[in-house]
């Protein structure tokens, strides 16, 4: 696909309730979570946006950064901020807990993705997609507000009132798909972090 109409997003607004601070600040090889996934976006030559809830300065990573349009609405209502955001564009989105994503597999999602399909991701199968990473076309605000308003925000509900999505198999080592929700992720995946510390925001 033609990356000119392709944004770099890093959806990084959660609470981090499980994980008792903010999780996109824990360093992990002296590397915040979330400037790892910026570097990824960059390394695609894609500008990243960073979406946020505002309750946290991230003015540190020179990059652009929007608020979310709807607070607190989870990974949903940053998608939609990004819709809203950057209309006309593809966006690829990353999650700022997901920390064993590779340059390949992104490459993978892109060149998979096409203007036929509003979505594109990793999956076993079109049953069970992984939200993220995901490529997301901007015109689906339309149907994300509609969720929001009824009070909807599972990604996988969201995910099955789309009715183009294309599942792209994983053909990588699926640890590339974990995601850090609390403290003792970072000891069970450890070997799949090649052998990386965690280090925390105070």
């Amino acid at each position: 696909m033609n990356r000119k109409n392709v944004k770099g997003i890093v959806l990084a607004g959660g609470k981090s309730s499980r994980f008792g601070e903010d999780k996109a600040l824990a360093r992990l090889g002296g590397v915040t979570l979330l400037e790892r996934a910026i570097k990824l976006l960059r390394e695609l030559n894609l500008e990243p946006v960073v979406i946020t809830n505002g309750r946290r300065d991230y003015s540190f990573l020179n990059c652009q950064i929007e608020r979310d349009v709807i607070p607190d609405q989870g990974p949903l209502g940053g998608l939609y901020t990004a819709c809203q955001v950057l209309k006309g564009f593809s966006l690829l989105v990353l999650t700022c807990d997901m920390p064993c994503l590779t340059l390949d597999s992104l490459n993978v999602l892109l060149e998979n993705h096409n203007p036929r399909h509003s979505v594109t991701l990793f999956g076993i199968s079109r049953k069970r997609p992984q939200p993220f990473p995901g490529v997301y076309k901007s015109n689906l605000s339309g149907l994300i507000l509609e969720k929001l308003k009824a009070g909807q925000y599972s990604m996988q509900d969201f995910l099955k009132a789309v009715s183009d999505v294309k599942v792209v198999r994983n053909s990588f080592d699926p640890t590339i798909l974990i995601n850090i929700n609390k403290e003792e992720d970072m000891n069970l995946y450890k070997p799949a972090l090649r052998g990386e510390t965690l280090e925390f925001y105070r």
